[in-house]
């Protein structure tokens, strides 16, 4: 196994990595008018199979995490599941 990517690669291991989807998401109370952008992007699989990149949106209040798309977001729940950047390509 020469790299995580190759263990997770489903041609080769059975094993793949899910995407989480972005989706018009209930956000808690706190977060609906609290959301400020950190200055970092997500890279995310679009839908049609193209890197995209998500501004990080975070909550002043509870701290929460959350990828944002338009009015769909999606929970960052822990940040080192995603590709994190800091600087727009």
């Amino acid at each position: 196994m020469s790299s995580l990517h190759d263990y997770f690669n489903p041609s080769g291991s059975g094993y793949a990595v899910h995407r989480t989807f972005l989706r018009l998401e209930r956000l808690p109370e706190c977060c609906r008018n609290n959301l400020s952008e950190c200055g970092l992007w997500v890279k995310y699989l679009g839908n049609s199979g193209e890197n995209v990149l998500l501004p990080l949106v975070k909550c002043g209040v509870c701290g929460r995490l959350f990828a944002q798309c338009g009015r769909k977001y999606m929970p960052v729940d822990n940040p080192l599941k995603y590709e994190i950047t800091d600087q727009q390509e």
